[in-house]
């Protein structure tokens, strides 16, 4: 693994197992390569690498990720209420369009996409809530494996309207676009605020160590940064996602009409940027502990940066999308009736593990307020059951 050391060296150490030893090891490879060959890798190209690198970045290699065995746990490995909820939002969209189609980015383990297909399904026998297709866009080949296995479990008639995607599909679809706990993946440039001007954050080797410099920007990104017009003091360091608008761009253009829904942490604008943080929002997670050291066992952790909501928001709007709610995710959920799906029948042991899941996904100390949940239309005038309590205004 790799452990930072005194003026800013990062060394590596060795990692716990062979066969991860040997993913580390193509890893480490493939990112000194690049700074040679770049002169240099901004901190963005080096969590694209540290997440998806073919065959050995975390999200590619076949680490157990999600789960009480794996690295963190997200709403969706909690249990079904998380799905079961939210498939009634997207049940009102489904109403409202013509050959529904429902696309997910980002599916982990494939519960989601098993949950809601069943909860659409349970709200009407004759098949009126369930989409025609239901996408998966997953850059994962371990992920997508995982994922069908788990819809593998679904009845046939659900089973068969799942499809997997590698870029989003070329032909125009209604419906919902979906995802959870993916924007905070996103790959980040890391800057500075120095002398009034922003640096960026390039690593660089040296005797074989990993060394943190700062360079200028180049003019594009400068223009990205400088657009979200921040006042910060001398020295403050956080992260921005790059060509985020590109990005929104080219996963909502083949929306015609429809919901855009994206659950994630993170705050809007001025909380984000607010002189308090001045080391930014960068953090790790490994057998569920976090930590703040992107340069740790790099290939066995998740690296993760909160999200600027206002960035989001700016972007769907750039990308035709009408903004129309904002919120936490305890609101969301309240909205759509999450209490009213915990079942007082069967045996107690049922009812105190469902009454724990809606515990974690709404106290504000747990997921309730920490993470938040932002909505777009295109082309869509209706009113979202989720966001009657909207915190627009945060954004």
């Amino acid at each position: 693994m790799i452990e930072p050391q005194r003026d800013g060296i990062l060394m590596i150490d060795h990692p716990m197992s062979d066969s991860l030893e040997q993913t580390q090891q193509k890893l480490w490879q493939a990112i000194t390569q690049a700074i040679r060959q770049h002169n240099g890798l901004p901190f963005s190209e080096f969590m694209r690498a540290a997440l998806y690198q073919p065959g050995c970045g975390y999200y590619s290699a076949g680490l157990k990720k999600l789960g009480q065995d794996g690295d963190f746990i997200t709403a969706v490995e909690l249990g079904s209420m998380f799905a079961q909820t939210l498939a009634r939002q997207f049940a009102e969209v489904i109403e409202m369009v013509s050959d529904p189609v429902i696309m997910e980015l980002g599916a982990g383990s494939g519960r989601f996409c098993a949950d809601v297909l069943t909860a659409l399904d349970d709200m009407d026998k004759n098949g009126r809530y369930v989409p025609d297709c239901y996408l998966i866009l997953e850059v994962s080949a371990d992920l997508k494996q995982q994922q069908q296995q788990h819809i593998d479990t679904l009845p046939t008639h659900l089973s068969n309207r799942v499809k997997w995607l590698d870029t989003p599909p070329k032909q125009p679809f209604n419906g919902v676009i979906f995802a959870n706990e993916v924007l905070d993946a996103l790959p980040v440039e890391v800057f500075r605020h120095n002398n009034n001007e922003y640096q960026r954050l390039v690593l660089q080797l040296q005797n074989g160590q990993l060394v943190e410099h700062w360079h200028t920007f180049p003019a594009d990104l400068l223009t990205q940064l400088k657009a979200k017009e921040l006042s910060l003091p001398d020295g403050y360091r956080s992260e921005f996602i790059p060509y985020l608008n590109n990005w929104m761009a080219g996963i909502t253009a083949p929306l015609h009409q429809g919901l855009v829904l994206f659950v994630d942490y993170g705050y809007g604008r001025d909380v984000y940027y607010h002189p308090e943080r001045h080391t930014g929002t960068l953090v790790c997670h490994q057998r569920h502990q976090a930590n703040f050291n992107p340069y740790h066992d790099v290939g066995a952790q998740d690296i993760t940066a909160f999200v600027d909501f206002t960035a989001v928001a700016e972007a769907l709007k750039a990308a035709d999308c009408e903004v129309v709610g904002f919120n936490h995710q305890m609101d969301l959920l309240m909205g759509l009736g999450v209490e009213n799906i915990i079942s007082a029948e069967g045996d107690y042991s049922n009812y105190y593990a469902q009454a724990t899941e809606l515990k974690q996904l709404m106290m504000p100390n747990e997921m309730g307020e920490k993470f938040k949940c932002i909505a777009a239309l295109k082309n869509l005038n209706m009113t979202l059951s989720g966001f009657k309590n909207n915190r627009l205004h945060n954004l």
